[in-house]
């Protein structure tokens, strides 16, 4: 529904850069994180996916774990009515999601770090001393 909503140009997606293709959503496990042009008008568009979705998959939109976030060119007014429009709270740069920060910019290594730090601190409590090097292999990326 979000596909067809932005190739009959209804709602706009981003794009990374000049030339790169436009994104309108990334779909999770029963995550989805839309992504669009702040504008009352593409608000509604996507609240009204949302709902059809709703009535076609019998599943229910829960508010409490939507979350809105803007670039930090928007407007607080522009903000508070997109706001009003979903019914959800805004997030800010420092949050997380899924563990992981929302925002990376320019300071991938501290961004990441505590990654690291809870990598090592499961591995240290592992015996890892007893294990082959594939088998330490495959606890890494299982712990990671």
């Amino acid at each position: 529904m979000l596909r067809r909503e932005e190739s009959e140009g209804l709602i706009s997606g981003v794009s990374v850069c000049g030339g790169a293709p436009r994104i309108s959503h990334l779909l999770f496990a029963d995550d989805c994180i839309i992504f669009g042009k702040v504008s009352v008008d593409e608000g509604n568009r996507v609240l009204k996916v949302l709902v059809d979705h709703e009535k076609e998959s019998g599943k229910k939109l829960n508010k409490e774990k939507t979350s809105l976030f803007f670039s930090r060119n928007t407007s607080r007014e522009i903000q508070e009515e997109i706001k009003e429009i979903f019914g959800a709270q805004i997030i800010h740069k420092h949050e997380r999601y899924l563990g992981l920060p929302i925002l990376v910019g320019k300071g991938k290594i501290k961004a990441f770090s505590c990654i690291k730090d809870q990598v090592g601190r499961k591995i240290a409590g592992w015996k890892g001393k007893l294990l082959s090097n594939a088998g330490f292999e495959i606890l890494i990326k299982v712990v990671a």
